[in-house]
């Protein structure tokens, strides 16, 4: 707890530009891996539901429900914990815990074994994020951050597509065996354990100068909810956009266009590894050239626009007719959907003072994981099992998915401009 205060009297200088890149890279590494953790069972739908007789419903509550609703709960006292101790150690922790899990998933023989494990991986991967996001603005000014926050969020889609690739290949390497390739992914993860050793804390900034700033987090949001609420609502009903597109498009290309799971993995895990990965840096590339050109509000408008384009790429792609053009569709739906990444994250810490951000992103990781990670890869399966009534379907699920949730998360986005700018003049760097 004594960090809290080492700034409050005289400037520190800000890290190297050579360790606080390689802080980046090892945080953004540690994102790849609980992204490759936790959406690996996406590629890995049908040889679960045939071996322990699970309906989609389910499948979307394992995939979802039981990683978000914990991993949404466990951020917010994981937030605190991040703001007021050593967050290299509690990234450490949690990892050991969700690598060790995402491994017991694959000796699960239940849905409720499986829905236990799955709860595991959730509590663990959420101590990573509000603290990496605390880390990354300790490490650099205002003005350099929106690239590595950038590209810290891009690990999601890089993990994701990651998942697909090397899944596809473990699978095929043990013979279609699910509960192996779990095991090996899982316990693979552990190197991360060396990795995050090597790193070093920057000193936490600022606090004097936001002396007059409420100290708990929901006096801010509740000053500020103009901003704050409009904003969190935003992301996390576009969240599930998103995460029903993660959990359930491979299942598409494999259960109505015939690829199997190796094909899927190497195809569309490379589409999502290079589009969706590219979106989100380029989303932040893209706020810090609008700022130097005077725009306002940069990562807004970046925010904006991904929602606003995305939609209907995906829709397409959705309803194609064959996996190839249906890849064709999501290639650049993904790089558009991946573009606010980065950026909607970034305006939180922009918006909040120092000694609140660790919360601030635990609140924003609870929204988009009640809303998005519950209702997102859930809603397919209902929509599947009890509107369309045809697993066959999905494609239009995830279409209509599209077409109802990102019109709506435009306009709230684009109505966050004015509080914002209000709210970021009277918080400093």
């Amino acid at each position: 707890m004594h960090e809290l205060g080492n700034t409050a009297h005289s400037p520190v200088p800000w890290p190297s530009p050579g360790r606080a890149w390689w802080t980046v890279a090892v945080l953004t590494f540690t994102y790849i891996v609980s992204f490759v953790d936790r959406t690996i069972l996406g590629l890995l739908i049908e040889p679960i539901k045939a071996e322990l007789s699970l309906n989609d419903t389910q499948i979307g509550l394992v995939q979802g429900m039981a990683f978000g609703v914990f991993y949404a709960v466990m951020g917010l006292p994981l937030g605190w914990l991040a703001d007021r101790t050593s967050r290299r150690g509690l990234i450490a922790v949690g990892a050991a815990l969700w690598c060790a899990a995402t491994a017991a998933c694959g000796l699960a023989s239940t849905f409720v074994q499986l829905f236990l494990a799955r709860i595991a991986v959730g509590v663990g991967e959420a101590a990573l994020s509000p603290a990496a996001m605390s880390i990354i603005s300790d490490s650099f000014p205002k003005e350099r951050r929106g690239v590595p926050i950038g590209i810290y969020a891009a690990a999601a889609a890089f993990g994701a597509g990651l998942a697909l690739i090397v899944g596809g290949t473990v699978i095929q390497l043990v013979s279609n065996r699910w509960q192996t390739a779990f095991v090996m992914i899982g316990l693979g993860g552990l190197v991360l354990l060396p990795l995050l050793a090597t790193i070093v804390e920057p000193a936490r900034r600022n606090e004097s100068a936001v002396a007059l700033e409420p100290t708990r987090i929901d006096r801010f949001i509740r000053d500020h909810a103009d901003f704050m609420v409009r904003h969190y609502i935003a992301v996390a009903l576009y969240s599930s956009m998103i995460y029903a597109v993660l959990s359930w498009v491979p299942a598409l290309f494999i259960r109505v266009h015939g690829w199997t799971p190796g094909e899927t993995g190497l195809r569309y895990g490379f589409v999502l590894l290079l589009f969706g990965g590219a979106g989100t840096v380029l989303g932040g590339i893209a706020a810090a050239m609008l700022g130097k050109r005077g725009v306002q509000q940069p990562a807004i408008c970046v925010t904006v626009a991904g929602m606003a384009i995305a939609w209907p790429l995906l829709a397409l792609g959705g309803w194609a007719s064959d996996g190839w053009t249906a890849l064709a569709w999501y290639a650049p739906g993904l790089l558009f959907m991946t573009l606010p990444g980065g950026t909607a994250i970034q305006v939180v810490q922009e918006a909040v003072p120092n000694r609140l951000r660790g919360q601030a992103s635990a609140i924003y990781y609870l929204a988009n994981s009640i809303v998005g990670l519950t209702v997102g890869p859930l809603s397919v399966g209902l929509l599947t099992d009890y509107v369309y009534k045809d697993p066959l379907r999905i494609g239009s699920a995830l279409a209509l998915i599209a077409i109802v949730i990102a019109p709506i998360t435009t306009v709230l986005a684009f109505q966050t401009r004015a509080p914002f700018a209000r709210l970021v003049s009277r918080v400093p760097a």
